[in-house]
């Protein structure tokens, strides 16, 4: 989404790819980003859909899967008992009689423990041993991820080094485009602030950040589409304009409610802060809108 909305029509102009090359540019982005993505992202949920939907993991509930996943289990199903008996009376309960209490509960609430279990990179790494065999599905999982990583931060690192050329009017060329993409390299001090776990899932803060921030990015691609003072004779009119705006209006719809499922799901805490940050986001647009009111520049 980052690269959709940003890189990718940065590069455009600064190749010099204008109305003639849109051809090129739209077989470009289908090859290139659309079509592996669309691949990519089927395999991912397929395989995650085959291997740990509806399917207790492996082990659990015979008692021979790894401690941490059998941590997770036993306190999914001393939560189930609490519900059942009270926060109360759940403290108060003998160790025998917890057992007891635990052996009774249904077949069914053990095996829907077994399914919500967390799996860790290992156990995700497991899901490749029918293709790959046992030896070597660690070192393709991570593999994967490390190209993940890489061709992320790459990506970043170019699009801060625009940005901060843009923010500070500069030439998006030589030093200052250097030290702006140099930015983000600040991330390999991480294994250093977080360790275990930790640094597996801080892909979902991430992904959720970057979540939030992607109908912002399509809402404003919306109001420039529509800004006749903007697009000049570019501005869309008649049926093209209808279409353009429907498309893009179910965009900015179905990425505004992804935001905002994103945001409600976490928990109070998570969601108070997030919703904080949104606020001054839009406060801060609002404020550097009334104080500069910058004359838009026609696209030529």
């Amino acid at each position: 989404g980052i690269n959709m909305t940003f890189l990718l029509p940065y590069s455009l102009l600064r190749k010099g790819w204008d109305k003639e090359f849109r051809g090129l540019a739209a077989f470009d982005l289908a090859t290139g980003l659309f079509i592996p993505f669309f691949l990519a992202t089927s395999c991912v949920v397929i395989a995650a859909a085959s291997q740990f939907h509806t399917r207790p993991q492996a082990g659990i509930l015979e008692g021979t899967a790894p401690a941490a996943l059998m941590g997770q289990y036993h306190q999914l199903m001393d939560n189930r008992l609490k519900e059942q008996l009270g926060a109360n009376a759940f403290d108060d309960i003998t160790a025998e009689a917890k057992v007891a209490q635990l052996e009774a509960l249904p077949q069914a609430d053990r095996e829907m423990a077994a399914m919500l279990v967390k799996r860790d990179a290992f156990v995700l790494a497991g899901s490749l041993e029918a293709l790959t065999g046992k030896k070597f599905a660690n070192y393709v999982f991570g593999i994967g991820v490390l190209g993940m990583a890489l061709s992320t931060i790459i990506i970043l690192m170019v699009i801060s080094g625009f940005a901060m050329c843009e923010v500070f009017n500069l030439p998006p060329s030589g030093w200052s485009h250097r030290l702006g993409s140099l930015l983000p390299a600040i991330g390999v001090l991480g294994p250093f602030v977080w360790s275990g776990k930790t640094q597996f899932w801080l892909a979902v803060p991430t992904s959720i950040f970057g979540m939030i921030l992607l109908p912002i990015a399509y809402l404003t691609f919306f109001l420039m589409m529509n800004n006749k003072q903007l697009m000049g004779k570019e501005h869309p009119r008649g049926k093209t304009r209808w279409t353009w705006n429907i498309l893009m209006g179910l965009g900015v719809l179905v990425a505004g409610a992804g935001s905002v499922g994103s945001i409600l799901s976490r928990t109070p805490e998570v969601r108070n802060v997030t919703l904080g940050l949104v606020g001054l986001f839009i406060v801060a647009v609002v404020l550097a809108r009334v104080k500069a009111k910058p004359e838009p520049k026609e696209i030529r």
